[in-house]
């Protein structure tokens, strides 16, 4: 290894977040950003800097999380990749990693991400770190109504802590929003341009309270049409049934995965 002009690599990530505080490095708690910056030091023997394409509440996983590692080391895609998989823990996985040019930039170029949560219907001990067990779901119809109404720039004051939004504009653009059904699961997925603090877990745990026959349809869009009328922090879901599920960097990405969920593009 010699010595060179820093270099990006783009690397794509599985991570079970059940033991880490999310992604962003914290001074007391152990996190996925921490750790990775920590093996790819320990791998490089040199500093390198690590950033990804968006924060993670505690607790949820990462099923295609896209980072980007800068450092000045000359090292091989493939040999960098298969000895970093080593020095990781066994929660954190880098499923790929390629040259990127100088001015990638894991979070400031995505355009959009996407999310799961997952719900089991059925008890499941296999299945219980990675999803909420909800088996009372009695008005799944209206679940389904309840998900699409997300779809569309929306003003989510009602799903996040009222402290974010004194910082950041609370409204987002939800390209899509649905609740699908694989076996006994129920899959929550919502693709957006960005996401408030804790507000998809609200999205989620607001179904739940749809699907219970505690909320309707109706209570969705009136939280979205009238921000602020309610605090729905006591509705958040638990973390470990949401999972990071992709970023999108340019328009083909991310119209592809649109109209693979059914979404018109126009």
């Amino acid at each position: 290894m010699s010595q060179q002009p820093k270099k990006r690599f783009r690397l794509d990530l599985e991570f079970d977040g059940s033991h880490y505080s999310g992604w962003q490095s914290q001074t007391d708690a152990e996190s996925v950003q921490g750790s990775l910056k920590k093996a790819a030091e320990a791998v490089l023997g040199s500093r390198v800097d690590v950033q990804g394409c968006g924060r993670t509440d505690r607790g949820v996983h990462g099923m295609n999380y896209t980072a980007h590692l800068e450092t000045a080391v000359t090292m091989s895609p493939a040999k960098l990749q298969k000895d970093l998989n080593k020095t990781l823990a066994s929660d954190i996985a880098v499923i790929s990693l390629r040259k990127a040019g100088d001015r990638f930039h894991a979070r400031h170029n995505c355009i959009a991400r996407s999310y799961i949560y997952r719900f089991s219907t059925v008890k499941s001990v296999f299945d219980r770190k990675y999803s909420w067990n909800q088996s009372g779901l009695t008005h799944l119809p209206e679940m389904e109504v309840a998900a699409r109404l997300f779809t569309g720039m929306h003003d989510f004051t009602s799903f996040t802590d009222p402290r974010i939004v004194k910082k950041k504009s609370p409204m987002v653009n939800i390209l899509h929003s649905s609740l699908s059904r694989e076996d006994d699961v129920l899959i929550f997925r919502i693709i957006g341009s960005h996401f408030l603090w804790k507000m998809i877990r609200r999205c989620a745990g607001l179904l739940v309270a749809v699907g219970q026959g505690v909320h309707s349809a109706g209570d969705v869009e009136l939280f979205l049409k009238n921000p602020g009328i309610t605090d729905l922090k006591h509705l958040t879901a638990p973390s470990k049934g949401l999972f990071f599920e992709q970023a999108f960097y340019n328009d083909d990405e991310l119209n592809g995965a649109l109209e693979l969920h059914g979404e018109t593009v126009k």
